[in-house]
């Protein structure tokens, strides 16, 4: 007999675990990328009901793991080494392109213009969900234009063995190198937001009134109230509006600060505003139902934030200090990423990476001055949990020969 291949409910349960684990995409985004990924295997429509339950299963059980996993992970040593190799003058890319192939030609347009690098060492997707799967991590590495060298290999070895990673290679230059690890990467922020909990749910028909996109932005069309208040409201960025609409009512939603606001456009304007959480409340006046929900839990800390990450800008979006902090160490060095983070009262940092170093330093936009120097991202961290949790920036704590500069 042979084997039998594995039926829908299995490969959408086997994709799923793979992208959460990932940790790149929010939970609608993987429900997205599972309807892609089978999408001849059965209607989109039954993929979709299919998925969306295994996300939110597979979701809550990767966020209950990671409460218990070390405080620095294999992870977290993975990319500190690509970020050393990024300071030393290589791109240094993480899961990268979709295969050797791609990402061996795609990897030169990573130089930003006008900067050089000597040369280039990544691993891509399907080695990372190799990765996941307990096979570890392949790191390709090269010259740009010529061939590999053994220099450059054992260049990478080294910084891998510098964060304490099992490195195993011969020495040839031919020859990628393996990295044995756990695979244990934390989501937080947007992607560890889950539905929100919801005895009763109701379809809200949603329509974007400003430009919002990425895989955290909601579609147009019906959308669950469960998803639409666990996964979107919280995050609107400023400026963008929600029209949200059931039946004969309607509400325009926008964000302000930690808080939503709700306009009613058939009672003249009349606002409800609610905090950055809590949008079932808003969902309630539009709909008129009682519904039974659990509120979400909403962090202390408050960012707005502006940021390039990947060659994708993200303008004025809300964050919370560790997601703030996931973002920083993620920043590549010889790249154009920035975070700009506002505290509630306006206080400002904004961190770069510059040929130096990264550059840390507080924004005073009333006095038009900047201070700063180049710092760690411990120090980094530092500031950017202050500003999110205390609302205050302790530049002059950072010590050092700190640097001001009028705009």
């Amino acid at each position: 007999m042979g084997i039998e291949e594995p039926g829908l409910d299995e490969q959408i349960t086997d994709f799923v675990r793979r992208q959460v684990a990932l940790a790149n995409l929010p939970a609608a985004a993987i429900v997205a990328a599972t309807m892609e990924y089978l999408g001849g295997e059965a209607n989109p429509a039954d993929i979709e009901a299919r998925a969306w339950p295994v996300v939110t299963t597979e979701l809550g059980a990767h966020l209950a793991a990671q409460a218990r996993w070390p405080e620095v992970t294999d992870n977290d040593r993975l990319t500190a080494a690509f970020r050393t190799l990024s300071a030393g003058g290589l791109v240094a890319r993480e899961n990268f392109s979709c295969c050797q192939n791609c990402g061996t030609t795609e990897i030169g347009a990573e130089v930003p213009r006008g900067r050089s690098a000597r040369g280039y060492a990544f691993y891509h997707q399907q080695d990372a969900e190799h990765a996941v799967d307990g096979s570890g991590v392949h790191v390709a590495y090269g010259l740009f234009g010529e061939p590999p060298t053994a220099d450059i290999g054992a260049e990478v070895a080294a910084a891998l063995r510098a964060e304490g990673l099992p490195v195993h290679w011969d020495g040839k230059p031919g020859t990628r190198i393996r990295v044995s690890l756990t695979w244990q990467r934390r989501r937080v922020g947007r992607l560890a937001a889950l539905p929100a909990p919801v005895d009763d749910d109701v379809d809200i028909d949603v329509e974007l009134l400003n430009q919002w996109t990425g895989v955290y932005a909601p579609t147009d069309g019906l959308l669950s109230a469960a998803r639409l208040v666990g996964l979107h409201l919280p995050w609107l960025p400023t400026g963008v509006r929600i029209r949200l609409a059931h039946e004969d009512a309607v509400l325009v939603v926008r964000r302000e600060g930690d808080a939503l606001v709700g306009a009613d456009p058939q009672q003249d304007g009349r606002e409800l505003t609610v905090g950055r959480y809590d949008g079932m409340e808003l969902i309630r006046r539009l709909t008129g139902r009682s519904m039974r929900a659990v509120a979400l839990p909403a962090p202390p800390d408050f960012l707005e934030a502006t940021y390039q990450y990947r060659n994708d800008m993200q303008k004025e979006v809300p964050l919370d200090a560790a997601e703030a902090c996931l973002l920083l160490r993620a920043m590549r060095p010889l790249s154009r990423d920035f975070l700009t983070a506002f505290g509630r009262s306006g206080c400002c940092v904004q961190v770069a990476w510059e040929r130096d170093g990264l550059w840390l330093e507080e924004l005073d936009t009333a006095r038009a001055t900047s201070t700063g120097r180049i710092a760690t991202i411990a120090e980094a961290e530092r500031m950017l949990t202050v500003l999110a949790t205390e609302d205050r920036v302790p530049i002059d704590e950072l010590g050092g020969d700190l640097v001001t500069k009028r705009w």
